[in-house]
């Protein structure tokens, strides 16, 4: 989704891709890039954002997507990859397919791991659904989803705690808000292809400046994942936040901010 007139005459483009179930509407933050002179462009997933649930997210394919819209820039235009979890993975598959002569960089909050995180993934999230039911003392839908999207806000440890604060309360009525209603259709059609989907032996980000925005408490992909991961492409650096889980564009919106400063070749900033 993107003004195809303003990519084509723009000195600096940014493709926000999201993660899995995620709609676009999670990069609402980013508009303050507009201010700093980019022209921004979004990837939308299948019945999502206007699109028909008519084919499956395929991340290879969306990387050869991403590569193909950049082959419509400027020349001289730089581009800036933002991904979202799963979407960070297909923006580190199509960097090194995009003309080096854009200057690309790779922003990835929230970094998914390879192949969805596989089997601990899975066991670490039924523990927390667990975890959700121990603190409640609760079966009940009603009682236990809002305890477990505190545990995406914030971390595991909301989860435990026997009374949820007033002030967690509000954060997860309001996070509540940005969930995306899906069905099982649309369901399968995002996540089908992320288990056996691993990026290319031959993945070769030299040149290309890469950073992770993760939250320190993620409950879907832990640091030691993404450490292990950033090692596997090259040391990639990492930028943490204490106290923040999976949902950084929400908990955190200052991360476009950091996002934009490592964008423009900035230090991080220290607050």
């Amino acid at each position: 989704m993107y003004d195809a007139a303003a990519v084509a005459q723009a000195d600096k483009v940014a493709l926000f891709i999201p993660g899995a179930l995620s709609s676009i509407e999670v990069f609402g933050p980013s508009k303050d890039w507009e201010a700093a002179g980019y022209t921004r462009a979004f990837y939308r997933y299948p019945g999502l954002d206007g699109l028909p649930t008519d084919h499956r997210l395929d991340p290879s394919t969306a990387a050869a997507d991403v590569v193909q819209f950049a082959s419509k820039l400027a020349p001289d235009a730089q581009l800036v990859l933002v991904g979202y979890s799963t979407g960070a993975l297909i923006a580190l598959e199509a960097a090194p397919d995009i003309d080096p002569a854009h200057q690309v960089r790779v922003a990835a909050m929230s970094p998914s791991v390879e192949h969805a995180g596989g089997l601990q993934t899975i066991v670490s999230g039924a523990g927390d659904v667990v975890r959700a039911v121990y603190a409640t003392k609760s079966v009940a839908k009603e009682k236990v989803w809002p305890r477990f999207w505190a545990g995406l806000l914030f971390g595991r440890e909301e989860l435990a705690a026997p009374n949820a604060s007033p002030e967690l309360q509000d954060a997860v009525a309001r996070g509540a808000k940005i969930q995306t209603q899906l069905d099982t259709q649309i369901a399968f059609a995002h996540m089908l292809a992320l288990p056996g989907w691993r990026l290319p032996d031959d993945l070769d980000l030299t040149g290309i400046p890469v950073a992770f925005f993760i939250g320190l408490s993620d409950p879907v992909f832990s640091t030691r994942q993404t450490t292990d991961f950033s090692r596997k492409i090259g040391g990639v650096p990492i930028l943490g936040y204490p106290g923040q889980g999976h949902l950084l564009f929400f908990t955190r919106p200052d991360v476009f901010a950091d996002m934009l400063d490592f964008a423009e070749g900035r230090p991080p900033r220290l607050r």
